[in-house]
């Protein structure tokens, strides 16, 4: 019997959007894609989400590999990391409705931490409905690495038979089945809804 459900949230429960942001910070369409290859979608992304490496030391990367892209990553740090995600209008309700309904509510997340820090205060409208979290920044570990499931399942106590995870990336469901979790792939909210409703009756 399921009886927690875990949630990843970037793609799932907020829009990652920083194409937006960097059009609203007035970057040209033309350089928009390179801007965003060059940062959150460069190889040392992930780099921020482990927490090993100091954040600042990581942009400073960056831009040593991308120099043509510096001023537009100085710009991106100082005014467009605060709006690089927005909750959608479906989190806070999903998760209120889950927990009424007697479930248990994790998060476990691939995350930066002051991004963390500051999304949690601003963007986060879901938050009051979660009963624990592990962030990637703070364990010094990221997913799929089995031990970022395990230790998710050992600071609360959980039975990973009775969890549920879902995530927007395939790599990361099957971490959690190789955890001993079930996974559910999130493609919509639609889908992710009818797919957990099956496996919680």
């Amino acid at each position: 019997m399921i009886k927690n459900i875990v949630f990843d949230i970037g793609n799932v429960l907020v829009e990652f959007r920083p194409e937006k942001v960097f059009a609203e910070l007035g970057v040209s369409a033309e350089k928009i894609q390179g801007l965003a290859n060059a940062t959150v979608y460069s190889p040392l992304w992930p780099e921020l989400d482990r927490g090993v490496m100091e954040e600042a030391a990581v942009f400073e990367k960056m831009k040593e590999a991308t120099p043509e892209y510096a001023k537009e990553i100085d710009l991106f740090i100082e005014k467009g990391l605060g709006n690089i995600v927005s909750s959608f209008d479906y989190a806070a309700d999903w998760l209120n409705g889950l927990q009424e309904r007697g479930y248990k509510v994790y998060l476990l997340s691939n995350y930066p931490e002051s991004f963390f820090e500051q999304h949690s205060k601003e963007k986060f409208t879901f938050l009051p409905y979660v009963d624990g979290k592990i962030v990637s920044a703070y364990v010094k570990l990221i997913k799929p690495d089995i031990r970022i499931y395990e230790e998710l399942i050992n600071t609360y106590g959980l039975q990973a038979e009775e969890c549920v995870f879902l995530d927007d990336r395939e790599e990361n469901v099957e971490g959690a089945k190789k955890a001993g979790m079930k996974g559910i792939q999130f493609f919509s909210y639609e889908d992710a809804v009818n797919q957990l409703e099956e496996m919680l009756r």
